[in-house]
């Protein structure tokens, strides 16, 4: 959405006035890979560097689908202590992503996978290539939940009347106040999205997207 690009140093929300411009909502929430990252505390440190990748071998199969099936790369990453998970490509499940992604998560080896990562590599979409970028990795310094949850879940604040009335919405279809002792005939504490398209459009409201 164009009026989105103007926020080029977007990190955590946005403010949309909606008496200056109508939005659809679910594209409006797209994600921006820097919020993500920052979310987790990401550090990007160099792939072959850390673990002691040939670049010789491995600058032409820098793709994470062929990265993560490489019998010498599943070996360098134990070799240094490490083991991986499968990737995950985001287009597998409903995200609010501007465009779509590949990660793997890092662990090291003794570790249980559902603890937190040591790094994480992370391939884009590059829209004007029509190609994926190559995987880069950082590590991670923060709770790996909050990648997720940046991921599966979104939250506006929509001020109206003197008073802030928040949504939570996991699918961009069903949107559940967040504040209920606030609701009222016109917030309700449930609404379908083109019913809650329509209010926040109709009411020209400010929101900040969270």
């Amino acid at each position: 959405m164009k009026f989105l690009k103007k926020y080029n140093k977007f990190q955590e929300s946005i403010q949309i006035d909606l008496k200056l411009i109508e939005i659809d909502i679910n594209e409006s929430l797209g994600i921006f890979y820097d919020t993500i990252m920052k979310s987790i505390g990401a550090e990007e440190v160099n792939l072959f560097d850390t673990f002691k990748l040939s670049k010789n071998e491995f600058e032409d199969k820098l793709n994470l689908d062929l990265l993560t099936t490489n019998p010498n790369f599943i070996k360098n990453i134990r070799t240094n202590g490490f083991k991986k998970s499968n990737v995950t490509n985001s287009e597998d499940f409903e995200t609010f992503l501007n465009k779509p992604c590949k990660f793997m998560l890092i662990h090291k080896i003794d570790l249980d996978e559902l603890q937190n990562p040591d790094y994480i590599v992370f391939q884009s979409w590059n829209d004007s290539l029509s190609s994926w970028e190559e995987p880069r990795l950082f590590k991670v310094t923060g709770n790996i939940k909050n990648f997720y949850d940046k991921l599966s879940s979104k939250v506006i604040e929509i001020e109206d009347g003197g008073k802030n009335y928040i949504y939570n919405t996991t699918n961009g279809n069903e949107w559940i106040l967040q504040n209920p002792e606030d609701e009222s005939e016109i917030y309700q504490k449930y609404f379908r999205k083109d019913d809650f398209q329509k209010m926040i459009n109709d009411r020209k409201v400010k929101i900040n997207i969270i």
